[in-house]
């Protein structure tokens, strides 16, 4: 090869290793990666509690999840209750759920500090997927109990979603 040619090719090489040309690269969406659970019934679980955030994004779109989501298990008539920290005026949203063994599923929020006290409650019979809707008038410690009413298996998956809906109350 000719001299002049290897040293053309050498400046050209030279400039490319000096400019940064990454505007050149095709740019790349990032991938959103959507696990769905191997087990079944936390797969069904998953594309309920996916519903129930579409259903809150429809009906405003400034909702979110306000607390953890909970999963877990009950046995046919078992109960779990968890607490929860409600603010004063602010709407909430519960969603509980169950997956397809379950026939019967119940919702109910008390205060914590007067469990006699029942302010919302979902337990119309023959639902798998109780829905709450609440605003309290004072701030504090609330118990958001589940209720397995009617399990087809040994034991029953469920989970509990809350959602805060700022500015307006959510469609009932």
């Amino acid at each position: 090869m000719k001299p002049l040619a290897l040293i053309l090719i050498s400046l050209n090489l030279a400039a490319c290793q000096t400019f940064n040309l990454d505007f050149l690269k095709p740019q790349q969406e990032e991938a959103v990666e959507e696990r769905i659970p191997d087990d079944p019934n936390h797969a069904q679980l998953y594309h309920l509690m996916k519903a129930n955030r579409a259903r809150m994004k429809a009906e405003n779109p400034q909702s979110k999840l306000s607390h953890k989501t909970i999963i877990s298990e009950l046995l046919p008539g078992e109960q779990a209750d968890i607490e929860i920290e409600l603010d004063a005026g602010q709407h909430y949203t519960l969603f509980a759920n169950c997956t397809d063994t379950c026939h019967d599923l119940d919702l109910a929020l008390t205060p914590s500090d007067n469990l006699r006290q029942t302010v919302a409650a979902d337990t119309s019979g023959d639902t798998p997927a109780p829905v709450l809707r609440y605003t309290p008038a004072r701030s504090g410690k609330y118990r958001a109990s589940i209720i397995m009413a009617s399990c087809h298996t040994a034991s029953c998956q469920y989970s509990l979603q809350t959602y805060i809906s700022p500015d307006k109350p959510p469609v009932k």
